[in-house]
């Protein structure tokens, strides 16, 4: 049973009447991308804990615009804690940063001119309160959703930053293509997955003066995203590129930023996402291809680690799985976070869910088992009576196993947590207090993998995206790919007491293998 400790406010689970529709399956495999490009790209982990903040930079690269879902998970669960989106005129960069205030709010501030959708108060976009609990951590998505099929389009010409002001032309004509229930060459807003309708702009010259159509494209792999996190008390910073996966969409997914499944619209703000585009004409089941093991699958983590106090180093693994909220019956997960007497328990595809009346509705990979195997610098590994590389307590000799719980975890070694949090902390006898590790990841028995899917994609029924009935289901099938995702990095940091201006940080990327 899945712990109740993460309670939405005011979530109605019952939401619009789902009628019987067509989803397109994906044909087409993703990969990494060894040139930092892609269409796709998931920065492992961001942070506001304490004094640290999460910087994340967008270029886009092409001479066309692009618009950009820009998407914080928390970790836990990764539920969407944050997300907007961004319209980039051609070459364009978009960045800011995440932290905290002292009200405990989180926010996103941007001193940038580009468009955002929906519009930013004072360069800021705060977090709602609705998944905010245990959205300290988490990791991002950011997703091409699609460019104009020419720079004539009305959204490209608003989104243009002008010569003389070096802003954009008129931003709230670019978000005025992001309201629901867009009707071509009459009401503003989404059309379908390709097409958008802008209003008429009382800055743009003719013909842009008047309602204007505005048709899509799929976004090439033109995204570069990079990332820092820094302490803002101490000043220490790393940072690294972003995960980038070329050719994810194969099409557009222009979608709505004004309601979501909550309120019954599968052409809505949570979509694309890491399944691929919306549910109502977009293509689905693409979180296969990135489970891939020539993609995100793997089956060991390396990297270095080290518990070394004496020198001011310290050193934290970040572990993050993504795209496991597409492993939930998300509506009985929903209703199990709303309401303490619903359950959503792991268990067998065959066993139902909620919906059917069962309480099974949680087939995620995780938690997954890590099986450590540690090295230090001289190749020396594990020593069966004087200690192995531990989770305390352990016998001596029997291998070091740890479980990773979250979507997004971070391991620390030796009680030396770098980044102010700890998920699991490693202890190491191996006469050094450095070295290296393997951590090979496999699925918890007797779980069941599975991938869930929207059933009979709808819109609302109005305007107001107001629910119409009866709730929307999902069903889900077991996966194909069995390899587990993970993205991640060790973060290291020297504190050097006698000069603290000299101390310093470094992310390194974890090296991985899979199976043959």
């Amino acid at each position: 049973m899945i712990k109740k400790f993460l309670k939405p406010l005011g979530i109605a689970t019952a939401v619009a009447a789902a009628s019987a529709g067509y989803v397109n399956v994906a044909t087409a495999q993703p990969a990494v991308a060894n040139n930092a490009l892609g269409d796709l790209a998931l920065v492992p982990y961001y942070t506001v804990n304490g004094e640290w903040i999460t910087g994340i930079h967008i270029v886009n690269t092409s001479d066309r615009t692009q618009v950009v879902k820009f998407r914080f998970r928390r970790a836990p669960d990764s539920l969407d804690a944050l997300d907007f989106n961004v319209i980039m005129s051609p070459q364009d960069v978009y960045a800011g940063f995440l932290s905290d205030d002292e009200n405990g709010n989180i926010v996103w501030s941007a001193n940038d001119t580009t468009c955002t959708a929906p519009a930013a108060t004072d360069g800021s976009l705060q977090m709602p309160a609705i998944y905010r609990e245990g959205a300290e951590t988490g990791y991002v998505e950011i997703i091409g959703m699609g460019a104009p099929i020419d720079e004539d389009q009305g959204i490209a010409v608003a989104a243009k930053h002008t010569t003389d002001t070096l802003v954009p032309a008129d931003c709230a004509a670019v978000r005025s293509n992001f309201f629901a229930n867009g009707v071509a060459g009459t009401t503003r807003g989404i059309v379908d997955n390709a097409n958008s309708v802008q209003s008429a702009s009382d800055v743009l010259p003719a013909p842009y003066d008047a309602v204007n159509d505005n048709e899509f494209e799929l976004t090439e792999n033109v995204l570069k995203v990079s990332y820092f996190i820094r302490d803002n008390a101490t000043g220490v910073e790393f940072g690294d590129n972003a995960v980038h996966i070329a050719d994810f969409l194969p099409e557009p997914s222009m979608t709505n930023q004004q309601f979501g499944y909550l309120s019954g619209d599968l052409n809505g703000f949570d979509f694309p996402d890491l399944d691929g585009g919306e549910p109502v004409n977009g293509t689905r089941n693409l979180f296969e291809g990135l489970r891939a093991g020539d993609v995100l699958g793997v089956t060991n983590l390396i990297n270095e680690w080290t518990a070394n106090p004496a020198n001011g180093a310290a050193l934290s693994w970040v572990v993050t799985l993504p795209g496991q909220y597409l492993m939930l019956d998300m509506p009985a997960y929903i209703a199990s976070l709303d309401d303490e007497d619903v359950d959503c328990d792991t268990g067998l595809v065959a066993d139902g869910n909620v919906t059917a009346g069962g309480d099974v509705c949680d087939f995620r990979d995780i938690p997954v088992n890590a099986t450590v195997v540690p090295y230090n610098r001289e190749e020396l590994t594990e020593i069966p009576e004087s200690g192995d590389l531990t989770v305390s307590p352990a016998l001596p000799g029997q291998p070091s196993v740890l479980q990773l719980a979250k979507e997004t975890n971070v391991i620390t070694f030796g009680g030396n947590a770098v980044l102010g949090v700890s998920d699991v902390d490693i202890t190491a006898d191996l006469g050094q207090n450095f070295g290296w590790l393997s951590l090979a990841v496999t699925a918890a028995d007797p779980l069941e993998q599975a991938i869930c899917a929207w059933d009979g994609p709808d819109t609302p029924a109005g305007d107001e995206g107001l629910p119409a009935g009866a709730a929307l289901t999902m069903t889900c099938n077991a996966v194909v790919e069995t390899a587990v995702p993970m993205v991640g990095f060790a973060a290291w940091v020297r504190n050097v007491a006698a000069n603290p201006d000299a101390s310093y940080g470094r992310a390194v990327a974890h090296s991985f293998t899979v199976a043959p």
